[in-house]
């Protein structure tokens, strides 16, 4: 596996639920920020069309004022304005001052740029052209109405009375200032509605948390439903296993969907079928056990009074190996549906005594394993697993070596020998009954060993492979997943 490979394995989700979960959560957080971006510009679009009647007509009652005021008489300016203030005031401040007033401005935004160019076409419109007019939005704290530092709340109780309200919001003023006579007309009013010109954070924390917490809301509501609808699949994957693995699977409830219901059904029809069929299997093979060992058993006794020839010796070297033979075929029977408990099984203690056992033959032993190696399995099969496997070493290579490794899911044994070796046709033949590469009659090979072997280990859910050993000999290599 590459390293890219091992990055995306490590990074994607493993199971079924996580994978679902999280294109499911992908899903719906995507469409959350769609929905939040749509509305943000849908939102945006309607403030932008506000404001543009608002500017538009604004400018347009300011640009009628500012026709009034510019036809007036300059000795009579001040005296309307006095007798507007006196009557309830005008629609806007408004004040003719000496000079420029310089005002804090608040940020340009889209938003306020969009009301200032739309309160000048508007103003334009009504006055025609005016030099040197100038616009600008400031907040209510900020104004100014004299040359100095007097600001709107300093005001003479009678000209806030009769001058601007404090808003109430962020909303800003509107201050528009141009040249008239040398003097410097001076009109302010408040934007209705215009703390959106200040510039809007529309995605703000409490939206954020509102986004994320739906999303997860959701999340667990399709967690709790992926795994109710895939709990059934995963007590079937178990019962698979352990039909596998050579265990009588209990029939499982037919329950749940459709799609569910008819899977069930048919693993359930289809474990009867192969519990059927190994009953069936081991009835006929008692039989013919049966059948087979009484002419045999015969057959050796009226061998035995002949008189002694060597015809007599090959015949009973044939009914010897016949038998043999029998009981090998059972035995590979019975291996592969042995009804036997799983218990932990200590790997190290196992080989240390078969190896043990064996050493009484004076033939080389070597066995170096890691710690606590232990599996989940049958214990006299593993046994017996290993017990020919380290037979065929000693018999053939005339001396074994043993080594146990951890590997991230499962553990490695490896029986090694300095024999002949086996080629490659040979490797692919000899797990392959009766098959024997010495091509003769034994008593104690009948070419059934790495059979059982294979049976064995299939049995436990783990793999064998034989390797050719650097500088000569075999390797056979168990693995037993975790």
């Amino acid at each position: 596996m590459g390293f890219k490979n091992r990055i995306l394995h490590f990074l994607l989700p493993q199971t079924i639920v996580a994978r679902m979960a999280a294109v499911l959560f992908s899903g719906v957080l995507l469409a959350q920020i769609l929905g939040t971006v749509y509305w943000v510009e849908q939102v945006e679009s309607a403030e932008r069309n506000r404001l543009v009647e608002v500017s538009q007509s604004m400018g347009s009652r300011i640009g009628q004022t500012v026709g009034f005021f510019e036809k007036l008489p300059k000795q009579y300016r001040h005296m309307v304005l006095d007798q507007l203030r006196d009557m309830g005031g005008t629609r806007f401040f408004v004040s003719v001052n000496r000079e420029f007033i310089e005002l804090d401005q608040i940020i340009e935004t889209e938003f306020s740029s969009l009301v200032r160019s739309n309160l000048q076409s508007s103003i334009l419109d009504q006055t025609g052209t005016i030099h040197e007019l100038t616009i600008q939005f400031v907040d209510f704290d900020d104004l100014k109405i004299l040359s100095g530092d007097n600001t709107m709340v300093d005001l003479p109780l009678k000209w806030k009375r009769f001058a601007l309200l404090e808003p109430g919001d962020s909303s800003p003023f509107a201050v528009v200032q141009f040249p008239i006579d040398k003097e410097w007309m001076y009109l302010t009013t408040v934007v209705p509605n215009g703390g959106v010109m200040l510039g809007t954070n529309w995605i703000s924390g409490e939206r954020i948390i509102s986004l994320v917490g739906v999303s997860i809301a959701v999340l667990l509501f399709m967690i709790i439903l992926i795994r109710w609808v895939v709990l059934p699949f995963k007590l079937l994957a178990i019962q698979a296993d352990h039909l596998g693995k050579g265990r009588n699977p209990r029939q499982l409830v037919e329950s749940g969907s459709k799609e569910v219901v008819t899977t069930i059904r048919a693993f359930n029809a289809m474990a009867r079928r192969i519990q059927k069929f190994i009953s069936e299997r081991e009835q006929s093979y008692a039989a013919i056990s049966h059948d087979l060992k009484t002419p045999l058993t015969r057959a050796r006794l009226r061998v035995e009074e002949m008189d002694e020839s060597e015809m007599k010796e090959n015949l009973i070297g044939d009914l010897e190996y016949l038998d043999q033979m029998v009981k090998g075929s059972l035995q590979v029977m019975t291996d592969g549906t042995i009804y036997e408990n799983s218990t932990a099984i200590n790997l190290n203690n196992l080989l240390d005594e078969l190896t043990s056992k064996e050493k009484i033959l004076g033939l080389p032993i070597a066995l170096k394993m890691q710690k606590n190696m232990t599996i989940n399995g049958r214990a006299i099969a593993i046994e017996r697993l290993f017990s020919n496997l380290i037979n065929n070493a000693l018999t053939y290579g005339k001396g074994v070596e043993i080594k146990g490794t951890k590997r991230a899911n499962g553990l490695l044994i490896k029986v090694m020998d300095r024999g002949p070796g086996l080629s490659d046709a040979e490797k692919a033949n000899v797990f392959e009954p009766y098959y024997r590469i010495e091509h003769q009659l034994s008593n104690s090979h009948s070419g059934l060993g790495l059979g059982i072997v294979r049976n064995i280990v299939n049995l436990h859910g783990g793999e064998i492979v034989l390797k050719d050993r650097p500088g000569g000999g075999l390797i056979v290599e168990v693995y037993f997943p975790l």
